[in-house]
């Protein structure tokens, strides 16, 4: 039920964004406003969070920390701050930072500012107990080092330049692939994570960690394991399976999905022999063995995983196929 919810609430949200805004305007996600002026997408993340954490969960959504390129973009920034964030809200992070070297700022990107779009207030940067090495846009137009341990909201941009379209699965993202059916989309990720890593990954992909319904799709999760052999991956971390959505963190034994689902109740139960065994009392998250079945594992251990995501929406395949035949313009 909740995944259904979950589902008719993505359209919901995504239909009401696009009556919004004109029918002939980019789209990239339902979270994302387009600023035609800037041909950028924007999203005002209110929940604040540390520096290294806000370039991660833009990064995450397909986007970037934000980095102001001229004073028309701080303006358009000023303007989702008063409009989104709390008037206690002193400003936002960017995407702008010294850590490599001291009293030299770099973006995300590896670019001076000097050579991009400087904007600092009086006084500014001061590095202030010598540990002021992230940036922070204020509500009054102008840059300010801070520590990058402290808490701000912040906002992802993604440019029109760098935009994809993937209309089968109603996504940017070109790595998601479609079951049979075509109701369903699939992303392997290839870079291991914990398992509330891999949680946090997808959700922030507007999709779930993978649940499988019965054999046929098991069978497609087995396959798409295959054709990355574990002599091909690099890296040191458990490489015999993917982390799925389901586990057993609330109630040792009793597995449930990420959406509080009971596993037996999902259509595919089809444990390895001898699991789970919720081995030396600390395995409480699921995954696929390469032989399709499921297992228990420990939710720190690092694996590859597999996101999923539900389509059917007509609204969102409209968007990105109207994108894709019209993106020979765009780079």
């Amino acid at each position: 039920m909740f995944r259904a919810f979950l589902m008719i609430s993505c359209c919901l949200i995504a239909a009401t964004d696009a009556a919004a805004t004109s029918k002939d305007d980019p789209y990239f996600r339902s979270d994302y406003k387009y600023e035609s002026s800037l041909a950028a997408f924007y999203k005002v993340h209110k929940s604040a969070k540390y520096w290294t954490d806000a370039r991660a969960a833009c990064q995450y959504e397909g986007a970037s920390l934000v980095v102001p390129e001229t004073q028309a973009e701080i303006n358009v920034l000023v303007q989702l701050i008063n409009e989104q964030l709390k008037n206690d809200t002193t400003g936002i992070f960017v995407g702008i930072h010294d850590l490599f070297i001291e009293g030299t700022f770099m973006t995300i990107n590896g670019e001076e500012i000097d050579d991009i779009f400087e904007n600092w207030a009086a006084g500014e940067p001061n590095d202030v107990n010598d540990n002021e090495d992230c940036v922070l846009l204020h509500r009054n137009s102008k840059y300010y080092d801070i520590n990058c341990k402290s808490k701000f909201p912040f906002i992802c941009k993604k440019t029109l330049a760098t935009l994809t379209a993937n209309p089968m699965c109603e996504t940017a993202d070109k790595a998601y692939f479609p079951d049979a059916a075509g109701d369903k989309c699939y992303k392997l990720h290839l870079e291991p994570k914990t398992w509330s890593e891999a949680f946090t990954i997808c959700h922030a992909e507007q999709s779930y960690l993978a649940i499988i319904n019965n054999d046929v799709e098991a069978k497609l999760l087995k396959e798409t394991l295959a054709k990355h052999p574990k002599d091909t991956l690099k890296g040191n971390f458990y490489k015999d399976g993917a982390y799925l959505g389901f586990h057993d963190q609330f109630t040792e034994g009793e597995f449930v999905t990420v959406f509080g689902q009971r596993l037996a109740e999902t259509g595919y139960v089809e444990w390895s022999p001898g699991q789970p065994d919720n081995a030396n009392k600390n395995e409480n998250c699921g995954s696929i063995f390469r032989s399709g079945l499921l297992n228990d594992i420990n939710c720190a251990y690092k694996l590859l995983y597999f996101c999923e995501r539900d389509t059917g929406d007509a609204n969102a395949v409209g968007l990105f196929s109207r994108f894709q035949e019209n993106s020979p313009t765009v780079q």
